[in-house]
């Protein structure tokens, strides 16, 4: 072999090299890893070409079922999710669900999750947030309109941005509850206690108890689940 062939092999070949690990590293960028739990999920996410640190973007490769604790997430080809910082599946898109590229059966305390919801999950796999977009669920058979669900919230198990539809609900023991036109009702779910916490900081609401004649304004009251016997409540002052 002539001194110029070898020239011309050594000139490709170090052309090539940076060729090769610029392929390898596109690849490794455009389609990551996220992962949900212990299972991989490979997407196509052309935004981390601009990667700053944080998390990103990109669309689902292949069919996966997420299994929660309050039942499976499936994700079709093409779902677009968020992925943190940390590689892990940080937000499923509301509109996964409309354009049929995802579908899920989570049932919370009984409630049936209407199929457009966005869906935020921790690092370690479980659900922290649905928002609801003011959707409408059943809980015990009253009628909710419901914004949103914290899950392993601060101050309970479950709290919920929403509350009943009807301006009028009555517990078990008879304690009678009316509502203003401006309610902005929150529910609180104690699992452990078997309590439950209805709330409306803004405007409150009127309660008459089983064993009084007149309806006195409160803030908040806490009941038996289930719309159960009246506890205690914390007055308007």
């Amino acid at each position: 072999m002539t001194d110029e062939k070898r020239k011309s092999i050594k000139f490709w070949c170090s052309l090539a090299a940076p060729l090769v690990v610029g392929i390898i590293v596109f690849f490794v960028t455009v389609f990551p890893v996220t992962h949900f739990q212990d299972s991989p999920i490979r997407m196509f996410a052309p935004e981390r070409l601009t990667f700053d640190g944080r998390g990103f973007r990109g669309r689902v490769l292949g069919s996966h079922v997420l299994e929660t604790e309050y039942g499976e997430i499936r994700l079709n080809r093409g779902a677009r999710i968020y992925s943190d910082r940390y590689r892990t599946v940080g937000i499923i898109e509301a509109n996964n669900f409309i354009r049929s590229r995802a579908s899920h059966n989570l049932v919370v305390e009984g409630m049936v999750i209407p199929q457009y919801v966005q869906i935020i999950i921790n690092g370690g796999g479980q659900l922290a947030h649905l928002r609801l977009y003011d959707r409408e669920v059943i809980l015990s058979d009253v009628l909710l309109r419901v914004n949103n669900f914290n899950f392993n919230h601060s101050t309970a198990d479950i709290a919920m941005g929403g509350g009943p539809v009807s301006a009028y609900i009555a517990l078990m023991d008879s304690t009678q509850i009316r509502f203003g036109e401006r309610a902005s009702r929150s529910l609180f779910i104690y699992r452990e206690d078997e309590r439950w916490r209805l709330r409306d900081a803004h405007f409150g609401f009127q309660v008459k108890l089983s064993d009084e004649t007149e309806f006195v304004e409160y803030r908040e009251i806490t009941f038996r689940p289930h719309w159960g016997e009246f506890i205690e409540g914390v007055r308007v002052e």
